[in-house]
């Protein structure tokens, strides 16, 4: 399933860290650098390339990396910053 930001969220860099900004609420979501890997392969996308990233850039086990994307995806969807289209 592709994913997109939520409305009213924007992905931002602050000082250098990854975050996510909601503007409706004023809050920050802060992202590791695994996290936001994940979430630039997946908008647009789905959990596949989310994952395919993850491989990629820190060689980690496919069954790992679906598993960390899915937790990503299911956390953001919770607080309500990402949504599927």
């Amino acid at each position: 399933m592709p994913f997109r930001l939520a409305r009213g969220v924007e992905r931002i860099d602050a000082d250098g860290s990854p975050m996510l900004f909601n503007t409706r609420t004023g809050a920050y979501f802060a992202l590791n650098d695994s996290a936001a890997t994940a979430l630039d392969a997946l908008l647009g996308h789905g959990e596949v390339e989310g994952a395919a990233a993850l491989i990629d850039t820190y060689g980690i086990p496919e069954d790992r990396a679906a598993a960390d994307v899915r937790n990503l995806t299911a956390t953001l969807t919770g607080h309500r910053l990402l949504e599927g289209r």
